[in-house]
């Protein structure tokens, strides 16, 4: 098999089931110097916050170590999917880390809460429907019997239950209708090794876990991507330039009606 047909049946399977897992996406000297970096941070308490499923997050390592994180907008592992779905209008939304040092559960969630909701808020006559993804790098092994991150199964293009949508936000509250319900369905369950990333739209619900202790020396890491997609982007001709805008007020204040 070609590459080219390689890289056309993954992109269908990334179409059809809404995740793929991407092999051997950072070399084994990426891994190590993303470790030392992460791991050194969670020891002097430079991180931003930690939550009560067990997630110690960065959130500003984009200003902090761009000569890192830039090279990882094109991955040319990964890159090349989320170009080919989202094209021009793929724009960088965020780049967090997370250590799991302690007992980890993610809960059910989709990173792009607001995807059945974007007509409603948009609340203008002709509104955008706009797509979210993320690419995410993991940096130490995930085993059947340590750690995985689990999808619902082929439902890209299921809608989940409108009853159900007031119930997805953030909780620990395992008996949350939504978090019931997920626990419910049938689950795909991917298990990426250090070096490895995960390719998926934001809107499918996913939960990370860890079992048991971490290897000496090998709390469980993640680099987490998000991309939206907008609509205009340098390549769309215009009678005037937005950079001076985008220079002079910030990108949130550009927006005139966002509250």
């Amino acid at each position: 098999m070609s590459s080219d047909n390689a890289f056309d049946k993954d992109l269908q399977f990334l179409r059809d089931n809404g995740y793929l897992l991407v092999k051997n996406a950072l070399d084994a000297d990426h891994v190590a110097e993303w470790k030392k970096l992460l791991y050194g941070m969670y020891d002097r308490k430079e991180y931003c916050g930690a939550n009560s499923v067990g997630n110690v997050y960065f959130n500003l390592l984009l200003e902090q170590r761009p000569d890192l994180v830039k090279p990882l907008l094109t991955n040319p592992r990964t890159a090349p999917y989320i170009r080919a779905v989202m094209g021009r209008q793929c724009q960088l939304r965020s780049v967090r880390a997370h250590v799991n040092p302690e007992e980890y559960r993610q809960e059910w969630h989709m990173d792009f809460l607001d995807y059945y909701y974007q007509e409603e808020k948009a609340d203008c006559i002709q509104p955008a429907q706009a797509l979210c993804m993320n690419q995410t790098f993991y940096l130490t092994d995930n085993n059947p019997d340590t750690a995985k991150l689990t999808f619902l199964k082929e439902y890209l293009n299921q809608p989940i239950p409108e009853h159900l949508r007031p119930h997805m936000f953030y909780t620990d509250d395992r008996q949350n209708p939504f978090q019931a319900w997920c626990d419910a369905q049938v689950h795909a369950d991917l298990y990426p090794k250090a070096g490895d990333a995960v390719v998926f739209y934001s809107h499918i619900p996913h939960q990370g876990a860890k079992i048991g202790p971490d290897p000496k020396g090998e709390i469980r890491a993640n680099l987490v991507f998000h991309f939206q997609q907008n609509p205009m982007h340098p390549g769309i001709m215009f009678v005037s330039d937005p950079q001076h805008t985008l220079d002079t007020i910030s990108y949130r204040e550009s927006f005139p009606f966002v509250n």
